[in-house]
């Protein structure tokens, strides 16, 4: 399956690709220069094993976000829709749990732009994925390690600056 990724989400996705490789140079300038001062006896330079490991785990996770950017469905958010969530959607939310009640606003976001510090929830979470589709007063019933919890749908914004607090 592929994931969905947005313009903003791109860039996010190339400086991340742009970092891990330069991540992975140094490595394996390191693992070149500890090679070299332990000779023949690299058994014996617990530093080369781990960089060889470092270099396995850069190279593989690489691999992995090249595939999913090669795979990816390209999606625009030209104007954020304010009537039913989606993809783009920035959305407030109450939810009522047993013993309080909160409420949040995020912004279901694509592939490579999730940043729970900053409320952005990626599309296939279990929270976006049971708001999308719900219009502004629809409800819908979160499972959590806790028990269930429901979710209604209070507002949509345009942009950020119009949330009034966060």
């Amino acid at each position: 399956m592929s994931v969905k990724i947005t313009p903003k989400g791109e860039q996010l996705i190339l400086q991340q690709i742009a970092n891990l490789e330069q991540e992975l140079k140094q490595v394996r300038i390191d693992k070149n220069i500890a090679f070299h001062a332990c000779g023949d006896d690299k058994i014996a330079n617990p530093n080369f094993h781990k960089l060889e490991q470092d270099e396995r785990v850069l190279v593989e996770r690489i691999q992995d976000i090249q595939h999913a950017y090669k795979t990816a469905e390209f999606i625009k958010v030209d104007a954020r829709n304010t009537e039913i969530v989606e993809i783009g959607s920035i959305v407030k939310c109450v939810f009522e749990y047993t013993d309080f009640t909160e409420e949040e606003v995020y912004e279901i976001v694509g592939y490579g732009e999730s940043n729970i510090d900053e409320n952005k929830i990626f599309y296939d979470s279990p929270v976006a994925k049971k708001l999308i589709g719900l219009k502004i007063g629809d409800e819908t019933v979160l499972s959590v390690p806790s028990g269930k919890v429901k979710c209604k749908v209070l507002k949509m914004y345009s942009r950020w600056d119009e949330v009034e607090s966060r």
